[in-house]
């Protein structure tokens, strides 16, 4: 009798244990010659079929990816071995889908059924390799933690711990007996106990059965260690007890604060570097330094921060810039600078260049850091580069040109005039052959101004006078006009290097034009005053329809001209007489506010006649 109680004892405790063992978070296969005799609910979740009869009697290798079959066995030699129970393997596992699947896993030989078996311990470790992955991109062979992140195995009931595996006591400092006398409370953080305790009665009054959590653990000597695990609610003896696994994460939790710090002093880096720079994260602005502040005007960091980047970006660079993320995310290597065009808060346009390069772990995210630069000045240097290359074209070009056109101009105009006087009965026709002839000999005059080389003296001169002559001269087209000349000057301008007759005729050519653009009347301004850099700035502000922007960028290339019967040469002489003063002249326009025309010149050294 005292046999059967026994055996019965005996059988309700290996079921008990069976139980256990089918609920416990890990996977739990047992191999007899590589085959599986016996896998619990969480492997057959692990590999994705439905019944334990599909797996049992089924080459555990069936189940391994290709590239680690090879080095499996002596893996698990190694773990069978090993003196450390903590020892783990990492390995891949191919789901009956067809998905692959990563899985750290633990060996321990056992006896079943009466013969020699392997016992694997295995977790699912997908979504922590790709966290870990965040941690160091660079490391892709992952290499064993010091202590098993397999996990410890625990069971507790109201305030006692019923069961406790080998590596939470190893964990903790304890031996498995001292575990089993201590209340749970004294293993946690005071605060994360109560958290903890108050999850699981929430668990239970809403019918979860399952749930995750992170603490602090206190050892056995008194220090900390971080933890995270996944619990579930059984019963045990007839009771309803909490079964869970708990992993070490102290090193995960010291590398995530060094990462923290890590991307604060890139911050301060990036902060001081003497570029504009911006930080994306998925095409989403999130840090932006003082200078690409400045760049497009912003004040507050609200007007970029959280923006998308192509709230900056103009609509007609979107496609090449999608392309360009696109490549840099998948690349180690910095894109060439290409160019694109920034719209400002302000709605101004902003010629730049940008360069891009994936940054890893920039709080613990694979971000984009782009650095801009200002082509502003640059084109306007290359555009003033090609208008002085194409004026020296045009200077070659006139040379031989207006020479050949000169002499058969001449004879041509002398047998009109005969002509003329012979016919008076056909005056229109002459009137008209004599104004084009006129017009001809104008744009041969142009070019033999073009190409003939300026040898005039230079001196010394004040601008105030020079541009009051040009405006005594062009106020009585003005006022025909009906257009009213505003003079603004500084009280007391400097001297400028310069040939007055020359300047002269660039002020009566610019002048002249703001006047004409006005045909309805109107107001032009004209003002002199100095700049922070130590130049004279003029700026003729006339108010007539001005520019459209396609044609701006080509004003000042011969022909290009919006008059009835310009030749566009004027500008052209005006900007290669300012280029010889070592000055800038340049030409910005608004339709409906307007053009401006602003010349730079430097101030003579001479200050005093």
């Amino acid at each position: 009798m005292k046999v059967d109680r026994n055996e019965v004892q005996l059988k309700e405790s290996e079921e008990r244990y069976q139980h256990l063992v089918q609920l416990l978070p890990d996977a739990l296969i047992v191999l007899i010659d590589d085959r599986i005799a016996f896998a619990n609910a969480s492997a057959l979740k692990l590999v994705g079929v439905h019944r334990q009869e599909e797996m049992l009697g089924q080459s555990f290798y069936r189940y391994v990816h290709p590239s680690y079959s090879k080095d499996l066995p002596a893996h698990i030699q190694y773990l069978l071995k090993s003196s450390q129970p903590a020892d783990y393997i990492y390995n891949k596992l191919v789901k009956s889908c067809g998905d692959t699947v990563d899985i750290e896993m633990r060996a321990v030989a056992v006896k079943y059924d009466g013969r020699s078996a392997v016992q694997l311990i295995i977790r699912d470790i997908t979504d922590r390799k790709k966290m870990e992955a965040t941690l160091d991109e660079k490391n892709h062979l992952y290499k064993s933690l010091v202590e098993s992140v397999v996990a410890g195995v625990f069971v507790i009931h109201g305030s006692s711990i019923v069961y406790a595996n080998p590596y939470l006591a190893e964990m903790y400092g304890y031996s498995v007996e001292e575990m089993l006398k201590l209340s749970p409370n004294k293993l946690l953080d005071e605060t994360d106990f109560k958290i903890i305790h108050k999850g699981i009665i929430n668990s239970m009054l809403s019918g979860m059965k399952q749930f995750s959590f992170k603490c602090k653990g206190i050892r056995k000597d008194g220090s900390s260690l971080y933890l995270e695990g996944n619990s579930t609610l059984i019963m045990f003896d007839g009771h309803l007890s909490l079964l869970g696994t708990v992993q070490d994460v102290t090193f995960k939790h010291e590398q995530e604060r060094v990462l923290r710090d890590s991307a604060k002093l890139y911050q301060k880096m990036i902060k001081f570097v003497p570029e504009p720079i911006i930080i994306s994260d998925a095409g989403v602005i999130v840090y932006a330094n003082k200078l690409a502040m400045q760049m497009v005007g912003a004040i507050e960091a609200s007007e970029v921060i959280g923006k998308s980047v192509f709230e900056f970006i103009h609509v007609s660079y979107h496609e090449d810039t999608i392309q360009a993320m696109r490549h840099v995310m998948r690349s180690e290597e910095p894109t060439p600078y290409q160019e694109r065009v920034i719209v400002c808060p302000d709605g101004g346009l902003l010629d730049v260049e940008i360069s891009s390069i994936r940054i890893n772990n920039y709080l613990g995210k694979d971000v984009m850091l782009s650095v801009i630069r200002d082509l502003t000045e640059r084109k306007r240097a290359e555009e003033m580069l090609v208008r002085s290359e194409k004026l020296s074209v045009i200077g070659q070009l006139a040379a031989g040109v207006a020479h050949e056109i000169r002499n058969p101009l001449t004879a041509l105009k002398g047998f009109t005039q005969l002509l003329r006087n012979k016919y008076p009965e056909q005056e229109h026709y002459f009137e008209i052959m004599a104004n084009e002839i006129d017009r001809i000999a104008l744009i041969v005059n142009e070019f033999m101004t073009l190409a003939k080389p300026h040898f005039a003296e230079f001196n010394s001169a004040h601008l105030e006078p020079i541009l009051q002559s040009v405006i005594n001269i062009l106020e009585t087209q003005a006022i025909l006009m009906n257009v009213t000349i505003h003079f603004r000057h500084e009280v007391q301008l400097p001297y400028v290097h310069c040939n007055e007759n020359q300047l002269k005729q660039v002020f009566l050519n610019v002048i002249k034009n703001g006047i004409e653009a006005m045909p309805e009347g109107g107001e032009l301004t004209i003002a002199a005053e100095m700049t922070d850099d130590g130049e004279i700035l003029i700026s003729i502000h006339d108010m007539g329809p001005g520019i459209p922007e396609e044609l701006i960028k080509k004003i000042g290339e011969p022909f290009v001209t919006t008059k009835e019967k310009g030749t566009g040469l004027g500008l052209m002489i005006s900007t290669r007489i300012i280029e010889a003063h070592r000055g800038t002249l340049h030409i910005s326009s608004h339709p409906g506010h307007g053009t401006v025309v602003e010349i730079k010149l430097p101030v003579s050294e001479q200050t005093n006649l």
